[in-house]
């Protein structure tokens, strides 16, 4: 008793669970009708507050390019020659082309009425466009005016913008105050960046000059700019505003509450409607998670317990498909995991010994098959030497090489240089070119910096033969072997062997890959005997490089065939213990 009240079951779990979601959904049911309106006028303060920021960015940006506009302006060589020029007939002649810059600078900016060229003490220099003033004040920096009118266009409003100009010295620095520059502009610009401040239909944007004068607005007859005094004093509106530092503007929003708050009753029957539904929801959850989770989770739990009664063959009866369901299907597929990692655990065992094995019944081959060298070395010599004495030359040659061959097999070390093994090979070709009389040819091509690397020997000159032998020989005509060694893309070397005699068919390749797959003993297929070719040299290469090393054969039919052997390179510092044939070289 004790432990089921300090271990609850999931079943108990649940339901302390789903009681309290039901008291929390209560207390967000009463919570959320009191908070909601603070928190919509939170939010849309904090949003009203980020897309004012945003239009101060637009007009920021607006400043910006009307200081770039008035320095490509009045620093451009056209007004900086003409407020220096010294007489009136010099400014009459470059009149024209100064007002065909300032049209040139109008079309820059669709909102720009009129440009004006005062000189230091304020007079009026050149004109082009909208513009009434005679007469400029001079300023340090780009100013804004306020909203103004002008007499010719009452029913517009229009600002302007002021801004010092200097001459420029050769290093084009200003020096002396040489007059100011004026932009008449309209204010169908402001428009649209005010509209997309709007955060609701009845909201209003302004942008007031320093004076409290309506620039431009949305949402209100610009003329209405008062009614922003009595709004920030009326809790049925949030007023936010923001003053721009470049022109001393200000930007004015003004949003009525009751339309903020006129979709909360809506979402208020939304809520009712949906915390009624979730009581409903939340008993059907409990009856399908007692029938879909707790059962089958029983029902896997008596499983487990008595799986190791019944045996390593029983499985999960899986049930519903759930997440339940699927832990029964992968506990089953677990099981079957197990069962065949145990099998290849076995059976990689069992290679390992036949691996083993061969290695051992190598050496015993080796050991059987140490005749005495001396004496075969002794008989090839005096046949060389009586085939000198009596000056048959290719007799003597062929017994050199032939003595050579059996030196080079019989020698102790597993590991040879790539040179050996080539010369190897060439003894090999000087034999078979007598016996065929020239009709064969074996050619090697080797990458010259490979010569002193190290491979497992005899590796090459059982591959030629069985080209020559099971290849070439059955060929009408001539024929050629090609032994092409270079070093492979990862590092190792790859060494192909190619012939263009009779090949093989598709079934006869395909049962020799069968044998080298399965790990046969080389001996006879189709009918001939290989002795230590293919078969051999697949198994000595896994057997010393392991899975670094791989052989492929490629063969068509009345074309040819090609072997290619892939095998790292090692030092030779990894070589000394890996020579399974003891030493017979007696010398």
């Amino acid at each position: 008793m004790l432990n089921r009240l300090t271990q609850p079951s999931l079943m108990r779990q649940i339901l302390v669970l789903i009681a309290v979601m039901l008291a929390t959904l209560l207390a967000a049911f009463v919570i959320t009708d009191r908070v909601a309106k603070q928190i919509i006028e939170r939010k849309v303060t904090d949003s009203v507050d980020k897309i004012l920021l945003q239009v101060q960015e637009k007009l920021s940006s607006f400043d910006a390019d009307m200081q770039g506009i008035s320095t490509f302006l009045f620093y451009s060589p056209t007004v900086q020659n003409y407020i220096n020029a010294d007489d009136a007939l010099s400014r009459v002649l470059m009149n024209g082309e100064l007002l065909s810059m300032f049209a040139n600078t109008s079309s820059m900016k669709a909102n720009i009425r009129g440009i004006q060229l005062f000189d230091p003490s304020g007079a009026l220099l050149a004109r082009l466009g909208q513009g009434e003033d005679t007469t400029a004040s001079p300023v340090r920096r780009m100013t804004y005016s306020g909203v103004l009118t002008l007499k010719n266009r009452p029913a517009e409003r229009f600002y302007k913008i002021t801004a010092p100009i200097y001459g420029l010295d050769q290093s084009h620095i200003a020096t002396e105050y040489k007059g100011t520059g004026t932009y008449v502009m309209d204010t169908h610009n402001f428009t649209p960046i005010l509209q997309s401040a709007k955060v609701t239909v009845r909201s209003v944007v302004m942008l007031l000059d320093r004076g409290n004068r309506t620039i431009a607005s949305v949402g209100i007859p610009p003329g209405d700019s008062a009614l922003v005094d009595r709004w920030s004093e009326d809790p049925a509106y949030i007023v936010q505003s923001l003053t721009l530092p470049e022109s001393g503007w200000k930007l004015i929003s003004a949003i009525p509450k009751r339309e903020l708050l006129s979709e909360l009753d809506a979402v208020q029957r939304i809520n009712v409607a949906t915390y009624l539904t979730m009581f409903g929801l939340l008993g059907l959850f409990l009856l399908i998670f007692v029938t879909r989770i707790i059962n089958p989770i029983r029902s896997l739990m008596k499983f487990i317990k008595s799986y190791p009664k019944n045996g390593e063959d029983s499985r999960y009866a899986v049930g519903p498909r759930n997440e339940i369901g699927v832990l029964g299907a992968k506990l089953n597929k677990m099981l079957d995991d197990i069962g065949t990692l145990s099998s290849e655990v076995r059976e990689s065992q069992i290679r390992m010994y036949e691996m083993e094995l061969a290695k051992k019944q190598m050496e015993i081959s080796a050991f059987r098959n140490q005749i005495n060298p001396h004496f075969l070395y002794n008989t090839l010599e005096s046949i060389r030497a009586m085939a000198l004495y009596y000056e048959v030359k290719d007799i003597a040659d062929l017994s050199e090489s032939l003595s050579r061959m059996f030196r080079y097999a019989v020698k102790g070390s597993n590991f040879v240089t790539i040179a050996d093994e080539i010369s190897h090979v060439n003894e090999y070709a000087r034999i078979i070119g007598f016996r065929f009389r020239g009709r064969f040819g074996i050619r090697v091509d080797c990458e010259p910096e490979l010569l002193g690397e190290t491979m497992l020997k005899m590796l090459l000159q059982p591959l030629v033969e069985n080209a020559v032998f099971h290849g070439l020989e059955r060929k009408l005509g001539r024929g050629q072997v090609v032994i092409d060694i270079r070093r492979a893309p990862d590092g190792g070397v790859l060494a192909s062997i190619e012939d263009d005699g009779r090949g093989m068919s598709e079934e006869r390749l395909g049962e020799l890959w069968r044998r080298l797959n399965n790990g046969d003993e080389p001996g006879t297929f189709g009918g001939e005997s290989k002795g230590i070719g293919v078969l051999n040299i697949y198994r000595r290469i896994k057997l010393f490089y392991g899975d670094e090393a791989s052989l492929t054969i490629d063969s068509r039919l009345d074309k040819g065939t090609i072997v290619r052997i892939l095998f790292p390179l090692k030092p030779a510092t990894w070589t000394e213990g890996l020579d399974a044939v003891p030493s017979i070289d007696r010398r």
